[in-house]
């Protein structure tokens, strides 16, 4: 319930776990949702990475709406980017069923290392992704960390 994936083809994939949802379910956060502090997982060719990241119930519910959309018409773009701008994640799908998964991860502002990735995958991949997804939001709620039961 508190991870999503977005799998690729030859075993590519992005990984995002809530380790930790902060204040849940009395304090929302400024950004909105509540805050969470998680960790990445990113699999993109040879390159791995796994870092911590922070970032909002309401960055994953917006993600949601924006994927589900993309997914239904097989058209457009979802972008998951964390309110620390650590993390960007844009879901790009096209009319055959393609997708591209492209993005960056820089687990410190401060530090000039930075994962750079564009991985290739199709809309039959996407089920998990939604499922996981989908649960988060049911149990988080909205933007306003509210839950529609």
């Amino acid at each position: 319930m508190n991870t999503f994936v977005l799998r690729a083809e030859k075993g590519c994939f992005i990984q995002v776990v809530l380790d930790e949802v902060l204040g849940f379910p009395n304090y929302t956060s400024p950004f909105g949702g509540y805050d969470v502090q998680g960790t990445v997982e990113i699999k993109s060719g040879s390159y791995y990475v796994k870092g911590e990241l922070w970032f909002t119930t309401a960055e994953v519910y917006e993600f949601y709406n924006q994927l589900l959309q993309c997914w239904a018409d097989l058209n457009g773009t979802a972008v998951f980017w964390t309110c620390e701008t650590s993390l960007k994640v844009e879901v790009t799908f096209n009319s055959r069923g393609q997708v591209t998964i492209e993005g960056c991860f820089k687990e410190f502002a401060h530090e000039e290392n930075e994962l750079k990735f564009k991985i290739q995958s199709d809309q039959s991949f996407f089920v998990e992704t939604i499922d996981g997804l989908k649960a988060i939001v049911q149990y988080y709620g909205d933007k306003n960390g509210i839950r529609k039961d």
